[in-house]
């Protein structure tokens, strides 16, 4: 009888998951601290040291009076993601530190020298609106001048929503193609929290706090993939664990 109820009450009265709710977008998100390591059947995982030879990324969605967004992104040789940092530029919920281009641009420089050292973000990706240039110097100029360039991201939101669904399915054993460290708290705080838009029922409501979601979408849709984890994946690297369970063979672009 349970399991014909709508989904937010069937995973509360079934599963225990009081999380749930009616119009929650990413039912599929889970954080369960007990399998950080082992990192089966949870998104949220322990950090770990990211191999040198994982390409990395970062994403970002501007705002002045409302929050920006930098994310930092790993790719391991399976096409699993890792959000290994981020930045969340607000002074308290869905209200921005009003920093200016330039300043953001300096503070991502000094965070990237400081904690990756030699590595190498290999794209940076952001929400087209920042090369507009119509009403004078544009955001992505303004940071440019410091050091700091970005690509425009695919802004598609309904296949951009549908790249982090893709990416939160659990496969046979319990893996999914995206992990998020446990220190990125904005991400597992905001993310599980958006909502449905009522006037486009299949969107995410843009006034709800959906900064972070955004690039992350920008960065997903660089790397998009066409089905949920493959079922039977050949056994392969676990920076987290023994290395006997299984590195999903998630085929990313």
């Amino acid at each position: 009888e349970l399991e014909t109820k709508p989904e937010a009450l069937k995973r509360a009265l079934l599963y225990g998951d009081w999380d749930a709710f009616e119009g929650q977008v990413f039912i599929e998100f889970v954080d369960d601290p007990e399998h950080y390591i082992d990192r089966c059947y949870t998104h949220v995982i322990k950090p770990f040291k990211v191999p040198v030879n994982w390409r990395r990324y970062c994403s970002f969605d501007f705002g002045y009076a409302r929050p920006f967004s930098v994310g930092w992104w790993a790719v391991d040789e399976s096409g699993i993601v890792y959000r290994y940092r981020e930045w969340y530029g607000a002074s308290r919920d869905n209200v921005g530190l009003k920093m200016s281009p330039d300043e953001i641009a300096r503070t991502i420089i000094r965070t990237e020298n400081e904690l990756d050292g030699r590595h190498i973000i290999y794209h940076s990706y952001a929400d087209p609106s920042i090369f507009d240039s119509s009403r004078g110097e544009s955001v992505a100029e303004q940071m440019s001048r410091v050091g700091v360039y970005f690509e425009p991201a695919d802004n598609a939101r309904l296949a951009g929503k549908m790249q982090l669904h893709r990416r939160l399915v659990f496969d046979k054993s319990g893996h999914a193609g995206i992990y998020i460290f446990s220190t990125c708290k904005h991400f597992i705080r905001s993310v599980p929290t958006l909502i449905y838009d009522t006037k486009s029922p299949e969107d995410v409501d843009t006034a709800s706090e959906d900064h972070i979601y955004d690039e992350t979408r920008y960065f997903l849709m660089a790397r998009p993939v066409e089905s949920p984890p493959v079922k039977d994946a050949k056994a392969g690297y676990n920076p987290l664990g023994d290395n006997k369970r299984e590195t999903k063979g998630f085929m990313g672009r």
